[in-house]
C-alpha cells in the first residue's frame, strides 16, 4: 500500500507540475508514471534484497517481483472498494491515474525497467550527463565524487527531466524554477518511500 499510494501522489504531482509550466499534451502522461513507478519498484525490491542472505543479484530481484506479483492484486482489490476509492479522491488522486497505475504496477515493462534501476545497466544516463545536469540546475552534484553520481536516483531524475520536455521552456529561469520543484518532488516521494519500506521490511527474510 506504500508503493501504491507514494508512487500515485508522486507521479501526480509530477505532471501537475508540468501541467502547471504549460507543458500538458508535450510530456506523455503513461510514460512519466512508468518510469516513476520502475524507480519505486526498484526502491521496495532494493529494500528487500539487502536483508536476503542468499542468492545473487539476480534472483534477489526476481524474489521481490514474486513478492510484488503476490501482493499487489490485494492492495488493487483496497484500492477498488469505494469507502476506500473516495479517500483517495478525497486526498487529490485522480481515478484516472489510478487506474493507470494498476496497470503500470503489474506490467513486464514495468519490471522490466525496474530491473534496469536495480542492476543499474541500460539506463543510457552517463556521469557526464549527471554533471551537466549539476552544471545546469544542482551544483551540489559536482562535489559528489563519481561513485555517489552513479546512484540511480540522479538516472531517475534525469529520465524524467527528458521524458517532461521541461528544458523546452524557453525562459530560462522559469524553466530552472519549475525543474527544481520537479526534481524535488521526484526525490521527496522516493526518499519517503524508501523510509516507510526500510521500517516494514523483517530484518531478515
Amino acid at each position: 500500500m506504500e508503493l501504491f499510494s507514494l508512487t500515485a501522489a508522486g507521479a501526480s504531482n509530477a505532471c501537475g507540475i508540468l501541467n502547471g509550466a504549460g507543458l500538458k499534451g508535450k510530456f506523455i502522461r503513461k510514460d512519466l508514471f512508468a518510469e516513476i513507478c520502475a524507480a519505486h519498484m526498484k526502491i521496495v525490491i532494493d529494500a528487500m534484497a539487502r536483508v536476503e542472505l542468499y542468492g545473487d543479484m539476480e534472483e534477489k530481484f526476481d524474489n521481490g517481483v514474486r513478492f510484488l506479483l503476490e501482493t499487489l492484486p490485494g492492495v488493487f482489490n483496497r484500492v477498488r472498494d469505494p469507502k476506500m476509492a473516495t479517500d483517495l479522491a478525497s486526498h487529490g488522486f485522480n481515478l484516472t491515474d489510478l487506474a493507470l497505475l494498476q496497470e503500470l504496477l503489474v506490467a513486464d515493462e514495468t519490471f522490466n525497467l525496474a530491473a534496469s534501476y536495480f542492476m543499474r545497466i541500460g539506463l543510457e544516463v552517463s556521469d557526464e550527463d549527471v554533471l551537466d545536469f549539476g552544471r545546469k540546475y544542482n551544483p551540489k552534484l559536482l562535489a559528489l565524487s563519481t561513485n555517489a553520481r552513479s546512484h540511480s536516483i540522479w538516472a531517475y531524475i534525469i529520465r524524467c527531466v527528458r521524458l517532461s520536455h521541461l528544458e523546452e521552456i524557453s525562459d530560462s529561469g522559469f524553466r530552472t524554477s519549475v525543474l527544481t520543484r520537479f526534481n524535488d518532488n521526484l526525490a521527496e516521494f522516493a526518499v519517503e518511500l524508501e523510509k516507510r519500506v526500510e521500517k516494514l521490511v523483517p530484518k531478515s527474510l
